[in-house]
């Protein structure tokens, strides 16, 4: 039974962890190549990394939609993709409604190999080329040059938030098993 809620706290860990994952944002330092719309898939495998139709997003009869992209190149010279959808009130609570404004933005700040303008990208998500899925970018911000790697202040007090709780959670466990159960076991 032991070894049972070990792995079961393991997967339970491990699914949280994922979750923070992809909810939280990410901060990441790049040069944008390129921006475009393009009419993209949105199927039964790959719906729950795209906005929901009440975001002002509308599919055509073939289950696609009009979705922007912005291609990056990170410092090491590997290339990333975002999409630019607004979230509107679904989860994660971004409640982004300027995709057209970070495009224009994106697409301003456009920039080539020989004189490279860096930025940092604040995006949340994964991405999964086997699904089709893109990281959601919520915001832009220049920097000085690739070696600069800004704060991500929001996703640091979450984890700590969040790791305060748990250790608030472990020690009124502690003291219950300590107190609770052991006024439980005195006989009368």
């Amino acid at each position: 039974m032991h070894y049972l809620k070990v792995a079961a706290g393991v997967l339970f860990g491990i699914a949280v962890f994922l979750f923070l994952d992809y909810a939280l944002p990410s901060k990441n330092t790049v040069r944008i190549t390129n921006t475009y719309n393009r009419l993209t898939a949105v199927t039964a495998s790959n719906a729950i990394f795209y906005a929901s139709d009440n975001t002002g997003t509308v599919e055509n009869a073939q289950g696609q939609r009009d979705v922007r992209f912005i291609e990056t190149v990170r410092p090491n010279g590997k290339v990333f993709v975002y999409r630019n959808e607004d979230t509107g009130w679904i989860w994660p609570p971004y409640f982004k409604y300027d995709s057209a404004n970070l495009h224009a933005e994106a697409t301003n700040l456009r920039s080539g190999r020989d004189n490279p303008q860096w930025v940092s990208v604040t995006a949340y998500g994964w991405r999964l080329p086997w699904l089709t899925a893109y990281p959601n970018a919520v915001g832009i911000d220049t920097l000085a040059d690739a070696t600069e790697r800004p704060r991500n202040w929001a996703a640091s007090i979450v984890c700590v938030v969040l790791l305060v709780l748990l250790a608030l959670i472990w020690r009124m466990w502690a003291q219950f098993q300590e107190r609770g159960l052991a006024f439980l076991r005195r006989k009368p």
